[in-house]
């Protein structure tokens, strides 16, 4: 595989993070990207940490944050790290002649206007993408086939729920103000125990299993919002890329394999 063929992941959840992960082991020239603050709770199965922290892992592979050009630069050569763009998608697409762009619709993250444009090959995660219309080519994230590729005008199966798909239950603010805990991620924890706090108002378990996500650390929550996520399988994955999405991430370069012929890498050496 080249690593001078670039691609851009947009978006930090798990399927872009696996998604951009997967691409990053396999040698292509790899950038998230990001252009709001994401609101979703903290985990250990995705990059969405690095957009406050900085850096987060997945699986060994550290993404950065890289506001500045040589930040970006430094990633893109070294391969140390994956860099994470933030700001306008405008000054994301010119930091590079990308030869792919990946995008992930996440919460509270408005859509790329002009998707096909955007590179040679463009690729729409999960069913609200059109391929022919809004990209190229579709790759299917729900349903009994994950990691499928939906090429314009092929009919998509029906999504019916997956047998044996993981359980969970949310624990929500009992109120405004700001949430702390000192629970780890992959704690166990028994219903009714105390998760944390907001305010002076304990946030109570709604069953037993293991704290998967939990809100950031004096992070400010209205009531009702969701602080924490418990898996109700004691076994379930609390961190690390989870199976489902190893297969979206597959198929996914699959697809850029299938669709290789028609782009042009482009060359460190000729890049000013």
């Amino acid at each position: 595989m080249s690593d001078e063929l670039s691609v851009l992941v947009c978006g930090i959840g798990e399927e872009a993070s696996a998604t951009a992960r997967t691409l990053f082991a396999e040698g292509y020239a790899v950038a998230l990207y990001r252009s709001t603050a994401p609101f979703m709770l903290r985990r250990r199965m995705c990059y969405a940490d690095a957009w406050y922290d900085g850096y987060a892992q997945l699986d060994d592979v550290e993404a950065r944050r890289a506001d500045v050009h040589a930040e970006f630069m430094l990633g893109f050569q070294t391969r140390d790290f994956i860099p994470l763009l933030r700001g306008g998608l405008e000054e994301a697409i010119a930091r590079w002649p990308w030869n792919v762009v990946v995008v992930a619709k996440e919460d509270r993250e408005p859509e790329p206007l002009g998707l096909r444009d955007l590179a040679g090959l463009t690729l729409g995660l999960g069913g609200d993408f059109t391929p022919g219309l809004d990209c190229d080519l579709a790759i299917e994230t729900q349903g009994h086939d994950p990691g499928a590729i939906v090429s314009p005008g092929e009919a998509r199966a029906a999504i019916r729920p997956r047998q044996g798909a993981e359980e969970q239950a949310l624990a929500c603010a009992p109120a405004a103000g700001l949430f702390r805990t000192h629970l780890p991620i992959g704690a166990a924890v028994e219903p009714g125990a105390t998760l944390g706090f907001v305010g002076d108002r304990p946030v109570v378990a709604p069953a037993s299993g293991r704290l998967k996500g939990v809100a950031r650390r004096e992070q400010a929550v209205i009531e009702g919002t969701p602080v924490a996520e418990i898996a109700l399988d004691p076994t379930a994955r609390v961190a690390g890329v989870a199976s489902r999405n190893k297969l979206i991430a597959r198929g996914v370069a699959f697809a850029i394999e299938m669709e290789n012929e028609g782009i042009e890498p482009f060359s460190f050496e000729n890049w000013r």
